[in-house]
């Protein structure tokens, strides 16, 4: 695997905030000030790591490289002792053999294990960088629209009846139709869903899978800052969710979570409200339903079947400690700074002053630095790993185009840009 942030600081995966931020002002204070590659990494690594909700999809981002780098080992006792294995498979299978010549007169039929078919269906075998099947979504009850709330709690099964017409699977896929990663979704509006930004900005373009159906997905409202995404999806019909306030909620009630947990649309798990974090930025609600990757995005209800948060993230050096954005930034979502202009006969217009200048760029994973001036007429210069490069560049919607190199921007502002390739490969430059 290559080097991690948490290599880049020297600190393990494990080590606290204050740790963490120790480490880096010592570095930093270490690092000569000419030195600008490493003190962008330190920088990079601090953005990433010092940030509770960054952290945990970084850490998410980890698990799935090391899940899909780890190698088939056997281990030394089970080759000592293969050829003995055989031997008890072999006269096991004979005395299984006799066993059911003698019941062959009395058996009318052939039974069938129920239970081994059931294993194989649920417990498939894994297969290294294969994308696993689509499971069959549960048809959710039809509603046209969403009841409005009773004050009466609901039993699990009549919220789920009642919610689950408004969860949606996100799919990211890129230019060639290939799903690259899938999140949740939860539709507060006609054609429009809300689900976190770390998903539907993982790649160049959105799918939203809704009771069987597939449409194409746009991102309307880009809130970085809360990492809160409204999509505009043509055609969808579906009903809005009823969204309602943190301050209603209190520690202790019961919660529902609806997502796509591991990509198994429609999963519906309950807990209750561990804590109410406060922040500078609100208040995080802190849950025991048990979400896993998949489930970002997804649905935070309580139990008169009303939004109240939105699932984003979960500590993994712990125990249940899982955490929803609070419903009501919905309403106060704010745009991020644009990426792009069009112009109206179709072309691409003169790209965002934000993009013009000379940026400063670090591989968190490849540990390459860039150096690189943009201007306005399109022209691009300047060195990769110390060795001069040049070309031009041209920035459509979220797709940069960089001297031949296609990257999605997934943050664009005055002093910062992050670059993605897909699969956690990131640049990440400053003014």
């Amino acid at each position: 695997m290559k080097k991690s942030l948490y290599a880049t600081l020297g600190m393990d995966p494990k080590a606290s905030e204050g740790d963490i931020r120790a480490a880096y002002e010592r570095r930093l204070a270490e690092t000569r000030p000419d030195d600008a590659i490493t003190r962008l990494a330190l920088k990079e690594a601090w953005h990433v790591l010092g940030n509770a909700q960054r952290r945990a999809v970084y850490d998410a981002s980890l698990h799935d490289q090391a899940r899909k780098q780890q190698p088939s080992v056997r281990s030394p006792v089970h080759a000592e002792g293969k050829g003995k294995m055989w031997w008890a498979i072999g006269l096991a299978m004979l005395i299984a053999i006799g066993w059911m010549m003698s019941r062959h007169g009395r058996a009318s039929a052939p039974k069938v294990d129920h239970t081994s078919q059931l294993a194989v269906q649920l417990d498939p075998p894994a297969q290294a960088d294969v994308p696993s099947p689509i499971i069959p979504t549960p048809p959710p009850a039809q509603a046209p629209t969403m009841p409005p709330p009773t004050g009466v709690a609901l039993t699990p099964e009549q919220l789920f009846a009642q919610a689950s017409p408004s969860i949606v699977r996100i799919n990211v896929v890129n230019d060639r139709g290939v799903e690259m990663g899938h999140g949740s979704g939860v539709v507060i509006g006609q054609g429009e869903a809300i689900t976190n930004c770390h998903v539907a900005k993982a790649g160049p373009r959105l799918r939203v899978r809704h009771q069987g159906k597939q449409y194409d997905a746009s991102i309307l409202i880009n809130d970085e800052r809360h990492d809160l995404c409204k999509l505009s999806v043509i055609g969808l019909d579906a009903p809005p969710v009823p969204i309602g306030r943190v301050a209603s909620v209190h520690v202790g009630q019961k919660v529902y979570a609806i997502g796509s947990p591991q990509g198994l649309d429609l999963t519906l798990s309950d807990g209750m409200v561990s804590s109410l974090r406060d922040s500078e930025e609100g208040t995080y609600i802190q849950t025991t339903a048990p979400i896993s990757p998949g489930s970002s995005g997804g649905g935070l209800f309580d139990e008169q079947g009303v939004l109240i948060g939105i699932v984003t993230f979960q500590m993994r050096t712990g125990q249940n400690l899982n955490f929803a954005l609070p419903a009501d930034w919905i309403e106060r979502m704010q745009t991020s700074a644009p990426v792009a202009r069009h112009d109206p006969r179709g072309r691409s217009a003169p790209p965002s002053p934000y993009i013009v200048g000379t940026w400063h760029c670090f591989g968190p994973l490849t540990g390459r630095g860039m150096d690189v001036t943009l201007d306005e007429q399109g022209n691009a210069r300047g060195t990769y790993d110390g060795q001069p490069i040049g070309g031009r560049y041209a920035l459509n919607n979220r797709l940069l185009n960089l001297m031949g190199n296609s990257f999605l921007v997934e943050e664009l502002s005055a002093s910062r840009m992050v670059l993605s390739k897909g699969e956690g490969r990131r640049l990440a430059c400053t003014h």
